[in-house]
């Protein structure tokens, strides 16, 4: 789990119209957890053509090595570290990151959307929540 500190909540800083971005990304999280509790995580080696995002895919990548727990979240904090960002590309790669070691505790799609939609902040969470389980209602089984 991300560590919070008040440098940490500036980076995170962006716009209400940018938070949107996020549901396509925990769905898309929330997807490949899915794939991985139904096939196993070697299964996701399907998905990786398809991940645009390199934190993603590497993520992706470190998860079906086995890596979690600790090493995982070390390596992905590294990630964001050194690649200096904020606002949108930061809060992006914060949610990726959480959802990358929630994929690798094996956690339900349900307490990972839990874990993630707080990223929109508290006035925006429980719609957020309604949404993704309005698609996940026409779209496939939880």
């Amino acid at each position: 789990m991300i560590q919070w500190n008040a440098d940490l909540a500036r980076k995170l800083s962006c716009r209400d119209e940018e938070k949107k971005g996020l549901g396509p990304i925990i769905k898309r999280l929330m997807d490949l957890d899915r794939k991985a509790r139904g096939e196993g995580f070697l299964s996701l080696e399907s998905e990786l053509p398809s991940i645009d995002d390199p934190l993603l895919a590497v993520g992706v990548r470190l998860v079906m090595e086995g890596v979690s727990g600790e090493a995982l979240e070390e390596i992905l904090a590294t990630y964001l570290l050194i690649e200096g960002r904020s606002g949108w590309p930061f809060l992006k790669a914060c949610v990726t990151i959480e959802g990358l070691l929630a994929l690798a505790e094996s956690d339900d799609p349900g307490l990972m959307a839990r874990k993630l939609l707080p990223y929109f902040g508290a006035e925006k969470a429980l719609p957020a929540l309604e949404e993704l389980e309005k698609g996940l209602g026409e779209g496939g089984a939880q």
